[in-house]
C-alpha cells in the first residue's frame, strides 16, 4: 500500500493596499482552499483595500500591520521585527515549504532572509522586468528587485517578461518559471449583444491613465476611423492625467470618469461595453485584459510585450498587425464591421476559460515552488 501523499505547505503572500491586486489575492485565496492536498496561509496587510473581505479565510488568514501611506512605508518601518518574528513562528509552526509572494513590497527584500532562515523556499512573482515610463513606482522598483536575485524561485507572468529578467541578467534562466495571468472575475454577470446596424462600437479604456497606455495612440486610431465612417463609443476610466487629451475625449462625446473605480464600479461599468481596447506603446502583461476576460469581453490590442501572449488574435481578441493609430483603427474596424466576428470571439473567451483559470494557475505556482 503506497503511503499517503503529505499535504503541500505553501504561504501566499501580499503586503499592498490597492489596485487589482486585492481582488486577484482574494480570488487566488478562495481557489487555494479549493484545491485538495493543499494546505494554505494566505498573508495580507490589514491595511489591503478589500481586508473585510478575507475575514471568512479563517485560520488560513495570517494578517500584519503595515502602513497606508507611501510615506508609512518608513515611519511604519519599526514594525518588521515583530513581523519577521511572527512569520518565522508561523513558517516553523505550519510547517510552511514555501512562501510565494504574488507582487513583492518595499519590505520584502527585509524579510526574505527570515524566511529562508525558517527553511522555507522564497518564491517571488516578477509582474515586470523594467519600470515602465511615467510610472513612479520606478523610483523603488531597484530595491523591491533585490528580492529577485535571492528569490530560490521567480515566476514572471509572460514569457515576455521571464526573457527581458534573463537577458539583463537580474535573475538565472534557471531560476525563471514563466506562467500566465489568470481571469479576473469582479461579478459581471451581464454582456451586450453586438452592435446593430447604426449602432456603435463601444470600447473600455480602463485602468491607471499613464504615458504607456497610449491612449493618445487611441484616439488617433478612433480619428481614422471616423473619416473611414465607423461608429465607436469610447469609455475611459481610471485615475492619472488627462489635461493633454480632454478636448479630443469632449469632441468624441466619451464617457470619461478620471478616478480611482471601486470594484463594484468597475462590475457595474464592463457590462455597458463590447470590447476593452489596450492602445499600449510597451507592456509586460495586462490586467485589463484579465479582467475583460472574466466579464468575458474580447480584448483589442497592440502587438507589444505580453499582450501578444495573452490575446490571441481572430480567438479571444484582436491584434494590431503594429503598435501605429493605422493599424489599432484596422483592428477596431475588424470589429466594428462583422458581428459574427464579435460573438465567436466571445463564444471562445467562455470556451477557454478553464485554460486561463485561477485554480489552474495556483497548481502551475506550486509545481513552481516546490
Amino acid at each position: 500500500m503506497e503511503p499517503a501523499t503529505q499535504p503541500r505547505r505553501i504561504m501566499f503572500l501580499y503586503w499592498g493596499r490597492r489596485g487589482a491586486m486585492p481582488q486577484f489575492t482574494l480570488q487566488l485565496a478562495h481557489a487555494a482552499l479549493a484545491i485538495p492536498g493543499l494546505t494554505p496561509t494566505i498573508c495580507i496587510s490589514r491595511q489591503n483595500a478589500l481586508f473585510a473581505q478575507y475575514t471568512d479565510l479563517g485560520e488560513a488568514l495570517l494578517a500584519v500591520d503595515t502602513f497606508a501611506t507611501n510615506l508609512g512605508a518608513l515611519t511604519q518601518a519599526w514594525r518588521l521585527p515583530a513581523i519577521k518574528t511572527r512569520l518565522a513562528a508561523h513558517i516553523k509552526e505550519h510547517n510552511i515549504q514555501a512562501v510565494i509572494d504574488l507582487m513583492p513590497h518595499i519590505w520584502s527584500p527585509y524579510i526574505v532572509p527570515t524566511i529562508k532562515a525558517a527553511s522555507a523556499r522564497y518564491v517571488a512573482i516578477a509582474h515586470d522586468a523594467s519600470a515602465h515610463p511615467g510610472d513612479t513606482t520606478h523610483r523603488v522598483k531597484s530595491l523591491i528587485d533585490r528580492c529577485l536575485t535571492s528569490a530560490d524561485c521567480v515566476i514572471t507572468l509572460s514569457q515576455s517578461v521571464a526573457d527581458h529578467l534573463a537577458a539583463t541578467g537580474t535573475v538565472p534562466p534557471e531560476r525563471i518559471v514563466p506562467l500566465f495571468l489568470p481571469d479576473l472575475d469582479f461579478g459581471t454577470t451581464q454582456s451586450l449583444p453586438a452592435p446593430g446596424p447604426g449602432e456603435p462600437l463601444r470600447l473600455i479604456f480602463l485602468g491607471r491613465i499613464m504615458p504607456y497606455k497610449g491612449l493618445g495612440l487611441l484616439l488617433d486610431a478612433l480619428d481614422i476611423g471616423r473619416v473611414q465612417g465607423h461608429r465607436v463609443h469610447l469609455g475611459v476610466f481610471g485615475e492619472g492625467h488627462l489635461a493633454a487629451h480632454q478636448q479630443r475625449l469632449a469632441n468624441l462625446n466619451a464617457e470619461v470618469i478620471n478616478r480611482w473605480l471601486t470594484e463594484a464600479e468597475i462590475a457595474d461599468v464592463l457590462p455597458r461595453y463590447h470590447a476593452a481596447v489596450l492602445s499600449h506603446t510597451e507592456a509586460s502583461q495586462s490586467g485589463v485584459a484579465a479582467i475583460a476576460f472574466g466579464a468575458g469581453l474580447p480584448v483589442i490590442a497592440t502587438p507589444v510585450g505580453g499582450l501578444i501572449e495573452q490575446i490571441q488574435d481572430g480567438i479571444t481578441g484582436l491584434l494590431a498587425t503594429e503598435p501605429t493609430a493605422p493599424a489599432l483603427a484596422a483592428a477596431i474596424t475588424r470589429l466594428a464591421t462583422n458581428p459574427t466576428l464579435y460573438a465567436t470571439l466571445r463564444s471562445n473567451i467562455a470556451a477557454s476559460q478553464d485554460t486561463r483559470s485561477m485554480r489552474r494557475f495556483v497548481q502551475a505556482c506550486i509545481t513552481a515552488a516546490t
